[in-house]
């Protein structure tokens, strides 16, 4: 039985002009980085917002993942929010809301990584690349197809996660850890990326319509009759357009040939995906034999 998310959260975007503020540990910050690994599960995602962190101290210190794939170093590393600032990235901050005394068991689980995880190279990494070209690259180009969309929650039932025990991407790194606050996912964390984060917490910023109500009502004089009943002379009238439909109406309309093409690409991707990742798989084993 699937259990629904639990866990609210509100993000706000930081500016590089703001005074320097105080940081709440516990959070999470989402931006972008140029580490070989976060841009390939940023690109895996589709999304600009390839990288995350947990914040654990009020100064702006984050535990985050190694967004470098093929550069030697920990595992998990410490850094700061004025140094992704400093470098003209973006960062979102996670205010998130957590159950009542478990904000430092959040700081103290992204502690326990950094520590214990310490050694100076591990093959974590690219298993970690293998599970965005295998897992999360088909099931994002699966799920821009409504006539696909049978094949995603297949995917998602039986989720194919490859890496090594303890060793996390970034946007798992920051799931697992709210676990600790009362978090409940809908997906395997494994599934989850910086792009799924900002996607699910972030403010939508279409703009509302409001449409003023009459104080009382009046009869229609003649002149708004006639104006009514000609297009050209009213003001109020919008011709009828077809809309989008969105939700769980999606899917009740016929497919048109948009939707079939879309279908038709998703399944090229997902066989490119599964080709290109079949091949690194042998190489490495090629590579395992050699050093043998």
């Amino acid at each position: 039985m699937r259990v629904l998310q639990r866990g609210r959260a509100i993000l706000r975007r930081l500016s590089p002009y703001e005074p320097q503020q105080a940081f709440r540990p516990g959070d999470f910050v989402l931006t972008a980085s140029d580490g070989g690994l976060a841009r390939t599960l940023g690109w895996a995602a589709g999304s600009g917002i390839n990288h995350a962190g947990i914040i654990v101290d009020p100064l702006g210190g984050v535990i985050e993942a190694n967004p470098e794939l093929l550069s030697g170093g920990r595992l998990y590393r410490q850094t700061t929010i004025a140094d992704y600032l400093n470098a003209g990235k973006p960062c979102w901050i996670g205010y998130v809301e957590l159950r009542e005394g478990t904000r430092q068991a959040v700081v103290a689980y992204a502690e326990h990584l950094l520590h214990a995880r310490g050694a100076p190279w591990s093959p974590g990494r690219f298993w970690i690349f293998l599970h965005a070209l295998l897992s999360i690259a088909p099931r994002t180009a699966i799920r821009r197809s409504p006539l696909l969309r049978p094949l995603y929650e297949l995917m998602d039932r039986h989720a194919l996660v490859l890496r090594e025990e303890h060793c996390y991407a970034s946007g798992e790194l920051v799931a697992r850890a709210l676990e600790r606050g009362g978090f409940i996912w809908e997906h395997d964390p494994a599934q989850i990326t910086p792009g799924d984060l900002y996607d699910r917490f972030r403010m939508d910023d279409t703009p509302v319509t409001l449409t003023p109500k009459l104080a009382g009502a009046r009869k229609p004089s003649p002149g708004a009759a006639r104006s009514a009943r000609d297009p050209q002379r009213s003001a109020t009238i919008m011709p009828f357009t077809l809309r989008a439909t969105h939700g769980a109406t999606a899917l009740a309309t016929a497919p048109d040939e948009d939707a079939q093409q879309q279908g038709m690409r998703a399944l090229l991707h997902l066989g490119v995906f599964m080709a290109a990742g079949l091949a690194v798989i042998g190489v490495l084993e090629e590579v395992l034999r050699g050093a043998e």
